[in-house]
Order: structure tokens, then sequence, then C-alpha cells
């Protein structure tokens, strides 16, 4: 059995809202988030139980040259189509997205809160 056959590849382009069908989208724009990352992908694939076998960086998908936002290789799981998969993975990405944006809500609180203890200090050193 050659390697092409137990492995799919998978692009962020596959969950893009601002994709088409025929630009390369392959979940319902339900399921679709804007701009995914490949990092992202990679944290949903994996929260999805799927084993992530490679990332491949600066790989394109073929309706999309001009961004290189690269692709993963996971293995096949058995007994489940790649569009129940896709699915899977995009439902994941969702809630990793929410994760991500409260992550950087709290850091940028965390600057905020830092910036302003800075200039406080700054005052109190200048008096």
């Amino acid at each position: 059995m050659d390697e092409r056959e137990k492995v799919w590849l998978i692009y962020p382009e596959y969950f893009d809202s601002r994709f088409s069908v025929r630009l390369g989208r392959k979940v319902p724009l339900k399921y679709s988030i804007e701009n995914p990352t490949l990092d992202e992908v990679i944290e949903a694939a994996r929260k999805s139980g799927l084993r992530v076998v490679r990332i491949e960086r600066d790989k394109f998908h073929p309706s999309n040259w001009i961004e290189r936002k690269g692709r993963i290789v996971i293995l096949k799981p058995d007994k489940k189509t790649k569009r129940a998969v896709l699915i899977e993975i995009s439902k994941n990405l969702r809630i990793v997205r929410k994760k991500n944006l409260e992550r950087r809500k709290k850091e940028q609180k965390r600057k905020k809160k830092r910036k302003d203890l800075d200039k406080y200090l700054e005052r109190i050193l200048k008096k």
C-alpha cells in the first residue's frame, strides 16, 4: 500500500469562509471560519483525535497558490469519510479560535495594566 493511500492532506482553505466551494472550501459555510491559520487547523485536528503525521508550512493549495498557508498530513481514520473528518475539525476549529481570541484579550489587558503601572511609576518618580 502506497503512503498516499494511508494519509489525507488537509489545507486551511478547506475551512475558510471567504472561499467558495469552487475555490477550495470543503465544509459548509455554517462550519467555516474566516481566514484560519495552519496552527489553528493543527490544534483542531489534534483536538479531534486525529494523528498529524507531518506539517508542511511551505506548501500551498492549488487554487490559492499566491498565499502559502501550508498543509497538514493526517493518518486516515478507520470507518470515517474525509467530509466527516473535515466537519469534525471545523467544529473544533471554532473552539480553538474562540480560545485564542480570549487568550489575546487577556494578554492585551495584562499589557494595558502594565502600561498603566509604568505611567503611574513614572509620574511618581518625577515628583
